[in-house]
Formats: structure tokens, C-alpha cells, sequence
């Protein structure tokens, strides 16, 4: 008896079936309705429990979508540990029976709630970049992807949300846009196979699955918003005129600089008009190109923390934090006490940020947000610092 109460408690268990059905059934007209979402699920033919889902990380309605793509299967998703920091949005993903995850910090009690997963069953959903792109554009698969895939044994299909980042971009400020979704489904793997590749071949296979460009997707397509343009300045800091950081700002049609005058327009159409670029990812990645790795980056910061209680505090503490090429330095406080420590770029690889606001950092496998002072929009700069150094590294 003992031997069976061990087994039921190790089960990870699906969605609350009550709430899940409840959530696609107010949320799935509304989507079909206001986004024009469409769906080919014919790569998904054959699919049950144990298996594995891959989706690349478009838009925050990612786990909407596949929810409502995997439906009446009810799905168990993989999510950062950022949301559970959240009282609300806690509650919601507790029901949702979630695995959450430290971002780009090594893991194993997720991994094993993901081995956990599959011996109950279950489809996991997995976000293999680990983190939500800024402007629909890949990012670099985590490491060790191939080698939970492989590790797993199972069928592993993908999802991909076409057209969701330009419904709800991440920089946005004007909610979402009504154009065009379509998802698209297939069978990257079956289990059988799997076997036989190298984690190499199997990454290989993952990093061509994840691929996309959302700004050259449905480029004829129109996605009504008023105020397309609002908030771009979150992602496009540097102006490609006089080559001022930070002194673009935004209105509802325009981007703008303040120290020269520059101005281009983006249409509904996701075009930029004006001198020098077309395309917002060829602005975001010349930014990158101009970003000295050899010149350190350094600002005065809020740090937000997760109190007691697990929920996240936005004053928690303050200080200084410092990046170069190998280290990041954080001096200052948090809770009232002195918080001094060092991290490789090597160990970290990536920020998850929210534009505009902050970027996550785990020490000690305590997750702090780094709210950049006197101008929070630096975190992109970071960011992007960040990948350049890792890709750098190779």
C-alpha cells in the first residue's frame, strides 16, 4: 500500500479538467474572433500521451494558443519560474499543474518534474529558447535540449504560433492587433528514432524546427491597431542617424529621436518608413553589430526580489551592478542586507527581460530582476551585450 501511495505522489498530474475546458471555451471564439486565429493540426495526427512538444516563443499568447491547438489534450507546460513570483497569475498556473523552471540556471529538480511528467503520461509543452523574443525572431535553443529530447524516448512534435508576434509584439503598447495567426503543426521525432541519433543530430534537427522571422511573415497582411509604433523605443534605443542611445520615444505612428530629429514610420503592415531601414529586425540587429564587447557595460539598479511569501517585491533592494565580457557584479542590498556576488557570462548566457522594465538573473538559485536606473529601457542593451558575448564564445 505504502508502495502505491509512492507511486500516486510522484504522478504529476494534468490541468484541473474543469478550468481548462472552461478557458477554451470563453477563450477560443474570442481568439478565432479578434485575432483571426487558424490552425493546421494534421502534423499532430497520431498524438497521445507520453509526448513532447517544441514551440518556438513568439508572443505572450503562446500558451494560449497551444492550449487551444492541443485541446481536448490537456497539455503540461513548462514555464519560467518569473510568473510563479505572481500571487494571481500563481494561483492560475497552480491549477494548471505547471512544471516552472529557473531560467538559464541549472535545474535538475525540473528536469526530473519533466521525466516525472512523461512516466504520467502527459504531453509536456516546452519553450526550447527559453525566453520570449522581442521582435519574432529566433533565439539560440538552451543548452541541454537535445539532450532532455533524447533523454525522454518519446514522439516529439512542434507548434509554431505564425503571425502571434505581430498580433501581441512583446515591445507593444496597444494591446492586441487583429490580422492573422495561423498555427502550424509536425512530427519532429518519433520515439523509435530517436535512439539512433547523436544529441548533435537531434539539436541540429531542434534548431531548424525553431526557426522564424515573424518580420518577414504575412507581410501582406494588415493588423489593425491605432497606435502601431507605441513602445518600439523599447527595443530600438540607438538612433541609426547620429548614433545616440536612448533618445528615441514613440508615438503612435512614429519613432523618433530626440537629439537629431530622425524619424521613420511604421505602418499596420509592420513596414518602416524613413532612411535606413525597412524592417524593425534589421534596426534591432544593427544595434547588436554596433555593441563594443570590450567596453563594459555598468548602472546604478532596483532589485526586485520574491519576499517570504514567494511574491515578487519590487523594492527589495538597490545597488550597482557591473558587465564585461566575463563576469557580472552586483554590489549593494536586498532585504535590509548586504548582497555582493560574481557570475560568469560563460554560466549565464542569456537575460529574459520585460522590455522597458527589467531583466531576471539567478544567484544561488535565487531569482532578482534588475530594474536599470535612471533609464530602465538599458535592459535591452543588455540583452543584446549578453548574446553577443555568449555568441562570441561559441
Amino acid at each position: 500500500m505504502s508502495e502505491n501511495r509512492s507511486k500516486k505522489i510522484s504522478r504529476i498530474k494534468k490541468p484541473n479538467p474543469v478550468l481548462f475546458f472552461l478557458c477554451y471555451a470563453l477563450v477560443a471564439p474570442v481568439l478565432k474572433l479578434k485575432c483571426r486565429v487558424s490552425y493546421d493540426k494534421s502534423g499532430l495526427d497520431g498524438l497521445k500521451g507520453p509526448a513532447l512538444i517544441l514551440c518556438p516563443h513568439i508572443s505572450n499568447m503562446d500558451f494560449l494558443l497551444v492550449a487551444l491547438t492541443l485541446a481536448p489534450n490537456r497539455p503540461t507546460f513548462v514555464v519560467s519560474e518569473h510568473f510563479m513570483a505572481r500571487p494571481m497569475i500563481r494561483w492560475f498556473l497552480n491549477k494548471m499543474r505547471v512544471i516552472s523552471k529557473k531560467m538559464f540556471c541549472p535545474d535538475i529538480k525540473t528536469i526530473m518534474n519533466i521525466l516525472r511528467a512523461r512516466d504520467s503520461g502527459n504531453i509536456v509543452v516546452l519553450f526550447p529558447e527559453g525566453r520570449l523574443t522581442c521582435v519574432g525572431h529566433s533565439l539560440q535553443v538552451t543548452e541541454g535540449t537535445a539532450e532532455l529530447v533524447k533523454k525522454m524516448g518519446v514522439d516529439v512534435y512542434t507548434i509554431t504560433e505564425n503571425g502571434a508576434y505581430k498580433t501581441l509584439p512583446k515591445w507593444g503598447k496597444s494591446g492586441i492587433r487583429r490580422g492573422k495567426i495561423h498555427i502550424t503543426t509536425s512530427k519532429l521525432f518519433d520515439a523509435e528514432s530517436l535512439s539512433s541519433l547523436s544529441a548533435e543530430e537531434i539539436g541540429e534537427a531542434i534548431d531548424k524546427a525553431m526557426l522564424h522571422d515573424e518580420d518577414r511573415l504575412f507581410t501582406d497582411v494588415f493588423y489593425k491597431c491605432k497606435a502601431p509604433a507605441l513602445g518600439l523605443d523599447g527595443v530600438l534605443y540607438k538612433c541609426p542617424s547620429c548614433g545616440k542611445e536612448f533618445e528615441t520615444y514613440t508615438d503612435a505612428c512614429r519613432i523618433k529621436c530626440r537629439s537629431c530629429g530622425f524619424s521613420a514610420e511604421l505602418d499596420n503592415y509592420y513596414n518602416l518608413k524613413g532612411e535606413y531601414f525597412s524592417r524593425i529586425n534589421d534596426w534591432y540587429f544593427w544595434q547588436q553589430e554596433q555593441i563594443d564587447t570590450d567596453i563594459p557595460l555598468e548602472s546604478e539598479t532596483i532589485l526586485a526580489a520574491a519576499d517570504e511569501k514567494g511574491n515578487m517585491n519590487r523594492g527589495a533592494g538597490h545597488g550597482t551592478i557591473y558587465m564585461d565580457k566575463k563576469i557580472i557584479r552586483f554590489s549593494g542590498e536586498c532585504f535590509g542586507e548586504p548582497l555582493e556576488f560574481t557570475e560568469k557570462t560563460s554560466d549565464i548566457k542569456a537575460f529574459p527581460i520585460s522590455v522597458g522594465d527589467h531583466f531576471d538573473l539567478y544567484h544561488k538559485k535565487r531569482m532578482y530582476n534588475f530594474i536599470l536606473q535612471p533609464e530602465p529601457r538599458q535592459v535591452i542593451k543588455w540583452m543584446q551585450y549578453l548574446d553577443k558575448v555568449t555568441k562570441e564564445n561559441g
